[in-house]
């Protein structure tokens, strides 16, 4: 009976482990917008911010694009959007399907402005709101682009430093299809 004992803690002990060590999907976590998963969507512009609430990527379920260019998964955009690469292409994730519309690159300084994210406050009383981890701040999300998903006064969590209501004017450097790439090898974004 001891022994069965001892082996029934050992294997939750193991399996409580290899729970902690699997990373858990929340707040930070990168994540693909929905649109990208269709050939004709040109990708998100700097002038704005916008969530997806049903993001099947983040635990949390939100995604928050936050004053990004272009698609996440083609940095460096397509020759028809402006990119300097000669024969630059994007696809649709995970398919040999090409974006059938013009993509511009990434802003250089907001490449990583797609994450998840949860909404921490706002006006509605019966609506819970997450707590912001380490690293992020509780920030309104000015400017959305769909104003019926991010209500006046919705508050999401934003990396510190990173505030959502940035200056929305044009990326103040170059994209990322000069140069050093913005450290990509290739024109995807790596998980």
């Amino acid at each position: 009976m001891t022994r069965q004992t001892l082996v029934s803690s050992l294997a939750i002990l193991v399996l409580g482990a290899l729970g902690v060590a699997c990373k858990s999907g929340g707040v930070g976590d990168p994540c693909i917008p929905n649109l990208e998963y269709s050939a004709t969507d040109p990708g998100a512009v700097e002038t704005g911010a916008q969530i997806e609430d049903r993001s099947f990527q983040c635990e949390t379920r939100v995604c928050l694009i936050n004053h990004f260019r272009g698609r996440v998964t083609c940095p460096w955009g397509n020759t028809e959007g402006g990119s300097a690469v000669a024969n630059a292409a994007c696809y649709v994730p995970g398919t040999n399907v090409k974006v059938s519309q013009g993509v511009r690159p990434q802003c250089r300084e907001r490449k990583d402005n797609v994450y998840c994210s949860c909404r921490c406050a706002g006006a509605d009383s019966a609506a819970k709101y997450c707590e912001c981890p380490a690293g992020y701040v509780c920030d309104e999300v000015t400017k959305s682009l769909d104003s019926t998903l991010m209500a006046k006064g919705d508050k999401y969590c934003v990396k510190e430093g990173n505030n959502a209501s940035q200056d929305s004017s044009l990326c103040k450097s170059d994209g990322c299809d000069v140069g050093d790439m913005c450290g990509y090898t290739e024109n995807k974004q790596q998980f």
